[in-house]
């Protein structure tokens, strides 16, 4: 499928979606228009429980999602504040929406549209999930304000995707979410957030207790935490001056070490973050219908119509994601000298069409897990290009693509300057996130066969690929 022509530049004077989202706006790729739009959930009634959460950033039984979710409803209801006394990020995001007919539109019917049946209506306790955005827009005062807790031993890393989950996968979500003006106030609720999660009063949760990232479960997840990362396990918080410090946490030194910057290994690429596989591509178009079932990646769109996009035109680009309980700093894969740096806004919630609840195998439980391809083209994303010490490798492009949430790729170096294997180049803050390494048509790589299978664990600075017949030995 494809989109037809619909305005999607929306702003508070000037809002032109079309006067129903509906599976009546999205036709074939050759043209045809879609059949009958039907919501078909592919669950039924049984409880849903996902096979694998990408990255761990939501649990795999749902009913622990919604049970999350009924905690918090319980929470705002004992906020009696005026929802004009929100914090002020939100108040200004809910006045866009009710002064904007398309967005007051898209906001009421993505909730109007999930469907009044399980798992989708209401929580284990029987309790009815959000069903309109003047509640949505209490839960994100709520989490934006408070610290994350390690919540009932189990990880919502995702707050507020838990919230829109389903939402996300309807037609008003899959359009609405996909709309400038809505994503430049998440922008802004996300700075709000960054700036509490940057701050001392976001340690709540920094403690060993049972709800803590230091307890027992959590521990589960982080095993030798105080030997694997620089802390203090004798101070408080364990010596970190904010959760955002805890997030953007360092190995110690001698942990993941880069055994191959001599120049004599400059035809192996190391590996770029402590990761999982997700896709590995060749030929790769200048532009694809990225939005179609496969995700086809599409070059101009991913790299926002760089210049440099034509020689890359044919290549290859390997796809990995991060793990919500591991490292979250980049390095480089090559020893070289840092070309060019782009950071290229986008969208936060907008997940594949063919991954709304169009999708036979019901929609994406863990939106926008099964889009990573897909929002490549679309999300807030940093771009850094390398050129390689290799004349084999030459020019390449790291791409670093925030998820969900807060999302931030913040880059650490610097146009011109000389950079080496396994070097620190950036991070992300809190929130989802997946990156992408770029290979010009012509470059022969030959990835390790232990990570091409989709979900194979790649750790920070691993041997993931050698250029050419690869001359050196490791």
């Amino acid at each position: 499928m494809r989109l037809r022509a619909i305005t999607l530049n929306v702003s508070a004077d000037d809002a032109r979606l079309p006067s129903t989202l509906s599976h009546a706006h999205l036709e074939h790729k050759h043209g045809h228009v879609g059949h009958d739009w039907k919501l078909n959930t592919g669950f039924g009634s049984r409880p849903l429980v996902v096979g694998h959460r990408v990255g761990g950033w939501l649990p795999k039984d749902h009913a622990r999602v919604e049970q999350y979710i009924a905690k918090l409803l319980e929470k705002v209801e004992h906020d009696k504040r005026a929802l004009d006394q929100l914090q002020p990020s939100i108040v200004e995001f809910k006045h866009l929406v009710d002064n904007t007919p398309a967005l007051r539109m898209g906001f009421s019917q993505m909730f109007e549209q999930v469907p009044q049946k399980p798992p989708y209506n209401k929580d284990p306790t029987l309790k009815p999930q959000i069903r309109d955005y003047d509640t949505m827009f209490k839960t994100f005062d709520y989490i934006i304000t408070h610290a994350i807790a390690y919540e009932d031993n189990d990880l919502v890393g995702f707050p507020i995707n838990a919230i829109l989950d389903w939402p996300m996968g309807t037609d008003a979500g899959l359009y609405t979410f996909l709309v400038p003006a809505v994503n430049e106030k998440f922008k802004k609720m996300f700075d709000a957030w960054s700036e509490f999660l940057s701050s001392p009063a976001s340690r709540t949760y920094l403690t060993t207790e049972e709800n803590g990232w230091f307890g027992p479960k959590a521990s589960e997840h982080i095993p030798n935490f105080a030997e694997t990362y620089k802390c203090d396990p004798e101070a408080e918080y364990y010596g970190f001056a904010s959760w955002d410090d805890f997030f953007t946490r360092e190995f110690r030194d001698g942990v993941r070490p880069n055994k191959f910057k001599d120049p004599k290994y400059d035809d192996i690429i190391t590996s770029a973050c402590e990761s999982a596989v997700y896709r590995i591509s060749t030929d790769i178009q200048e532009r694809d219908s990225f939005w179609l079932k496969g995700e086809p990646y599409s070059l101009r769109d991913m790299l926002n119509n760089d210049s440099y996009t034509n020689q890359f035109v044919g290549g290859t680009i390997y796809q990995a994601f991060l793990s919500a309980y591991k490292y979250h700093r980049w390095v480089s894969p090559v020893n070289g000298v840092i070309d060019r740096i782009e950071i290229i806004p986008g969208t936060y919630y907008a997940e594949s069409p063919m991954m709304g609840f169009d999708n036979p195998e019901g929609p994406d439980p863990a939106g926008p897990n099964w889009s990573q391809a897909y929002i490549t083209s679309l999300a807030a994303r940093a771009l850094i290009w390398i050129k390689a010490d290799s004349p084999e490798i030459g020019l390449m492009g790291f791409l670093a693509v925030g998820m969900s949430e807060v999302s931030t790729c913040q880059v650490t170096v610097r146009q011109g300057q000389r950079i080496s294997k396994g070097e620190e180049t950036g991070m992300f803050h809190f929130g989802g996130s997946t990156h992408c390494l770029l290979f010009r048509k012509g470059v022969n790589v030959n990835f390790d066969p232990q990570y091409t299978e989709p979900g194979s664990e790649v750790l920070l600075n691993a041997a993931i690929a050698t250029i050419g017949e690869g001359k050196s030995h490791h």
